[in-house]
């Protein structure tokens, strides 16, 4: 039961730093249907939400420097602060998975880097996560996965600030009977 707390207090946690956190991704959606996509998942979390659990969790946040209550004109609006975002953006990257699609499209998703001798730990960290992610060692800097997740990388390199050293690409492999098998595509 204890266990269960825990995992439900940690999500509730997650979703409130993802609404604080969604505010200022609204303001980037490309597309007013996107922003409205965000606006109602938003929506549908906020109204589940039990308030009590709500200001206990913003109070214990605003103590550790996570978020900021602004007063302006009788309102009062909560914001994450910079070490808020920092801290949501590494619960987002702990918690980021590759969801496998139904039906392959015959494509291969191919992460090449060349990270410099001087950024080694960055290096080995990329390559760490590659793997936590599912991708599949095709040569020390080339890895393999055979679903589209080009955000998913986007992110992962924007994490690691090494954009310049990264590149993402779809290509055909052959021959790809090891790596058929290795993602059981057969």
């Amino acid at each position: 039961m204890i266990v269960k707390d825990i995992k439900d207090s940690t999500k509730f946690s997650f979703q409130i730093l993802s609404l604080l956190a969604a505010k200022s991704f609204l303001a980037f959606q490309r597309t007013n249907y996107e922003r409205r996509r965000m606006a109602n998942v938003c929506d549908k979390i906020w109204y589940k939400i039990d308030r009590k659990k709500l200001y206990v969790l913003l109070e214990r946040y605003q103590a550790r420097g996570l978020v900021e209550r602004i007063k302006t004109n009788n309102l009062e609006e909560v914001r994450l602060t910079n070490k808020g975002r920092a801290y949501f953006l590494d619960q987002e990257f702990k918690n980021l998975k590759l969801k496998p699609k139904k039906k392959w499209d015959g494509r291969w998703r191919v992460v090449l880097f060349d990270v410099p001798e001087e950024s080694k730990r960055t290096r080995d960290a990329l390559r760490h996560t590659l793997k936590r992610l599912g991708f599949k060692e095709f040569q020390k800097s080339v890895f393999v996965f055979p679903f589209d997740c080009e955000n998913e990388i986007n992110f992962v390199i924007n994490y690691f600030d090494i954009p310049e050293h990264v590149y993402y690409m779809r290509s055909d492999i052959s021959p790809d009977n090891k790596l058929r098998d290795h993602f059981k595509l057969n």
